[in-house]
This record gives C-alpha cells, structure tokens and sequence, in this order.
C-alpha cells in the first residue's frame, strides 16, 4: 500500500462494498417483512440488475472517451443519493423504489467499467497482479464479513439504518477517488455511433456462431445463471417465510455463501491444475444443482447454512473454470467483444429469471418453485452436453474425439440393438427421456420430497449401471 493512489481507491471501495453487503439484506428483508410476498422480492431482484441489461453495452464506450476519475465520483454520489432515497420512497409506493434499484444499477452499470479501467493508471504494470489480488481479498472479505454485520445491525435497529449507512460509504469512496491523482490516460477519440457498438456485438455472436467451444460455453451460460437468479429471489421467502430464521440468521445465511467461495478458490489456486477444466466446470453446475434442490427441502437453520455452503462451492468452480477457459481459448482480438456479448446473455438471464421463477412460486409455492428450478438448470446443461460434446472433450483434444459420449450418456441416448439405425433411435430415446422429464416434472410440483428421491435414485442407477458396463458385468 505504498501507492497513496491506490490505497485510496482500495480504501474506498473496501467501505462501499461493505455498504452494498448492507444494501441487499435491507432491501430484500424489508420488503419482503412488507409484503410477505415472493413477487415483490423478485421485482426487486430484477430491479438491480437491470442496469447491465439496459447501459452495459454502451457504459464502456463513454468510460473510453470521457474523464474515468469523473465518472467514478458522479457514479457513486448518484448511487449514495438514490440509495438514501430508498427509506423515503418505500413509504409512499413500491414501484418507486423499483425504480430507484433500477436506477442504482445504471450508476453501478458505469461504475465497473471504470474502475478496471483506471487501475492501469494508478498502478505500474509490474504491480497490477497484486493490486488486482489485493482487490479480490477485499471483496472476498466484504462478502463474508458484510452480510453478519448487516443482520445484526438489522435485527437490532431495523432496515432503514443499513440504507444510510450504505449511502454514506458512496460518499466515502467519491472522496476517497476525488483525492487520488489519476493520469490522463491519452486514449484515441472514437466516434460514438449506435451502428459502431450493435456491429461489435454481432461480430461477438457470429464469433460465437462459428466455433463449437464458445457456442457451447455461451449456451451454458443460461442454466447456471437462471439457476442462480432465480435462487437469489427465493431464498429471502425461503428462510424468513418458510424456515422462519431471524435477521441475524439470515445474514450468517448470506456469508456462507462467502465461505464457500473462498473454500473453493483457495481449493482451486493449490490443487485446479491437477483436473480438467472441464470437469471441473460441469461438476460446479451439477453439484450446484443438486445443492439447490436440497436447499429448496431444507427443513432449518442447518441444513440451509450447509447448502448455502455447497452453493458457493459450486458456483466458484464453474465460475473460475468458465472464465479461465474464455482467456484461453478466445483470440486477444475478440476477447471484449466475446465478453460483451456474453454479458448481455447475463444481464437477460439474471432480469427474466427472477420474475419468471418468483411467478411460478406464487402459483405451486417457494420450495416446488426452487426444485423445478434446479431440475430445468440440470435438464439444460444435460441438453448442452448432448449438442456440444466438445464443452466435455476440449481440454482432450476435442476436435479430433467429437463426436464420442460417456457411456453412462451412450446408455441412454444411443441404440444397444445394432439392428436399429442409430439416429431414428437416438430420437426415439430422446423423445422418451423428454416424457419422462415432464412426468418428473409433474410430480416435482405436487410433491417435490418425491421427486427429489426420484431423481436421485434414477441417477445413482444410470451410475451404476453405467460402471458395471464398462466392466463387462452387464451387456
């Protein structure tokens, strides 16, 4: 922390990430102590992401042709006025403090961009892997730390504080930016066209388009985020409405997630190189789904900490794996137009599922929503393994095994009697594992202890049967 520059900025954003721990736990938990309701807590979700959704296309040209110290301060004074507005706003109507999330995540939207784009000019090329790691403790630290605090301080002063407090640490870090010597950073005048940014997206998706590897990857981006969206609107329901935890519980619910996510990367540094990526990417997305759905029966504080443990597990897993393989396998090029486009499928998936999940849970309730949920996360990523198999065999030397399966995959895709053609019958199976998807499905809804026992069972026999094939003990 030599750098007074950079030890401001770090500064600054240790107590603004701090404040947006705050932020989330007083949202969701005082609207849904208003309302009791799973569609109010959803929009609110949708709400604060819609900024990537609407601006992250277009946030990054303005950062590369204006002022970045300027548009740093001016975002984080709007997001600490919009978030003090929040206790006002909430008195008067819900749809204005919707408005106002939406609004925040405009601001943040900008922000982000930004301050990737100032670290360069604040600190010397040698020193940019740790300040980058200096960067990561701390967001590890917020997350773990920040959610503990917020629910104590929420069960014993209430929401409106936390808000305040939040907005205090955006001014906080404004000042911490406003006195840091940033340099001009000279960067060439790039005219400004609607045309310039859509075609940049295009080329990113007839990239994507053309290549088995990132078509693959970019359709794996949805189960996972829908999954983990969706989760982000129902756990609030869940463990106040349905398990009945308190404040406090539920921001020591919150930094298990953390923990898991430290767990995992610190896993990962010492041991990641001794497996496949691939392996490591399809395990996070199984194991969170299986983790989810367990969440989804969770009968108290427990085994929810437990799951939530689990969750953050597996999403550092399929996370870390994704990204690194993006960087190595997408020409330096195409790397920000790939990861633009890949954005906006985020932003989508993190706007749509919310709202679509949290209506679902209106209808067959919170822990049927959650099931079905995870279930449609496995079915999909199931399905992207079937189309692509280059997303299992690209750290194999994919290109030249294509088109080979598992064969706990084989058993159940490809015909057994050499007699039958294979396609018709591949179809034929297909057909039939897609009715007995939606029987499942049926039943998840009805009862989902049911189902999950299921599912689990139908699993460890494919398993099962799958290994004593391959040692010849079944035909």
């Amino acid at each position: 922390m030599r750098n007074r520059n950079y030890a401001l900025l770090w500064s600054g954003q240790l107590v603004s990430e701090m404040g947006n721990r705050f932020h989330w736990i007083a949202v969701s938990l005082w609207i849904f102590s208003l309302t009791r309701s799973v569609a109010a807590v959803s929009l609110a979700i949708s709400s604060m992401f819609v900024g990537g959704l609407l601006v992250g296309l277009w946030a990054g040209v303005f950062v590369d042709r204006l002022n970045r110290k300027a548009i740093l301060i001016l975002s984080d004074l709007i997001r600490g006025i919009l978030v003090a507005l929040i206790p006002i706003l909430i008195d008067m109507n819900l749809w204005f403090v919707y408005l106002d999330l939406a609004l925040v995540s405009v601001a943040t939207a900008f922000f982000r961009p930004a301050i990737f784009a100032v670290m360069p000019q604040v600190v010397q090329r040698r020193d940019l892997l740790p300040a980058n790691s200096f960067f990561t403790a701390m967001d590890t630290g917020t997350e773990v730390l920040g959610p503990v605090v917020a629910g104590f301080l929420a069960q014993s002063y209430g929401y409106a504080p936390l808000l305040y407090i939040d907005a205090l640490t955006y001014i906080f870090s404004a000042l911490c930016i406003f006195f840091m010597s940033v340099g001009s950073g000279l960067r060439e005048r790039v005219n400004f066209h609607v045309r310039t940014v859509w075609n940049g997206v295009v080329d990113g998706l007839r990239y994507i388009r053309r290549d088995e590897l990132q078509r693959a990857l970019f359709v794996l981006i949805f189960p996972a985020t829908l999954v983990g969206a969706g989760l982000n609107a129902l756990q609030t329901p869940l463990a106040k409405g349905e398990i009945g935890i308190t404040d406090a519980e539920f921001g020591t619910f919150q930094s298990i997630w953390g923990m898991g996510f430290v767990v995992a990367s610190l896993l990962l540094g010492w041991y990641g190189g001794q497996f496949r990526k691939s392996r490591i990417i399809l395990g996070g997305y199984y194991l969170g789904f299986v983790a989810t759905a367990l969440m989804g029966v969770s009968g108290g504080l427990n085994t929810l900490l437990l799951t939530a443990f689990v969750i953050g597990f597996s999403n550092t897993l399929y996370y870390v794996g994704l990204g690194t393989v993006l960087m190595e396998y997408t020409p330096a090029d195409l790397v920000g137009r790939v990861v633009s486009t890949r954005q906006v499928a985020l932003a989508s998936a993190r706007v749509i599922s919310p709202l679509v999940f949290g209506a679902i849970a209106g209808v067959t309730g919170i822990r049927p929503s959650i099931i079905l949920m995870a279930a449609l996360g496995a079915i999909g990523t199931t399905g992207a393994i079937l189309m692509y198999p280059s997303v299992r065999q690209f750290d194999r030397e994919w290109r030249a095994v294509r088109g080979r399966t598992s064969s706990f995959l084989k058993s159940i895709t490809e015909p057994l009697d050499a007699d039958f053609e294979e396609g018709p019958q591949r179809l034929m199976n297909g057909v039939a594992i897609l009715v007995v998807v939606i029987a499942w499905l049926g039943v998840a809804i009805r009862h989902y202890e049911t189902a999950l026992i299921l599912l689990l069972t139908a699993l460890s026999l494919g398993l099962l049967g799958s290994w004593l094939r391959r040692r010849g003990l079944l035909p």
